[in-house]
């Protein structure tokens, strides 16, 4: 699946997550993937990174937890090992 990162979240894109917790991806509808499928990332349609699907998590359950946002998306996680700088 790809995932077109605006320019606003780029600044923090490559920040790592905070020890013991899992990035994910927020989406308004339910993501088009499923568990161990590959994410890959684009910075205007240039692939820049890549992780694989680990849950996928419906609305309500959690949020950002530096920001507190997202709680009403359906978030799609992966873990810090999967993510793979791919520039070149």
């Amino acid at each position: 699946m790809n995932i077109n990162v605006p320019d606003f979240a780029r600044d923090h894109f490559w920040e790592a997550p905070p020890p013991g917790t899992w990035e994910f991806w927020s989406f308004r509808f339910p993501p088009p993937c499923k568990l161990g499928e590959e994410l890959i990332f684009r910075f205007d349609g240039i692939p820049v990174a890549k992780a694989v699907v680990a849950r996928i998590e419906q609305p309500g359950k959690s949020a950002c937890e530096k920001t507190g946002k997202f709680k009403k998306g359906w978030k799609v996680f992966w873990k810090p090992e999967d993510f793979i700088d791919i520039r070149r």
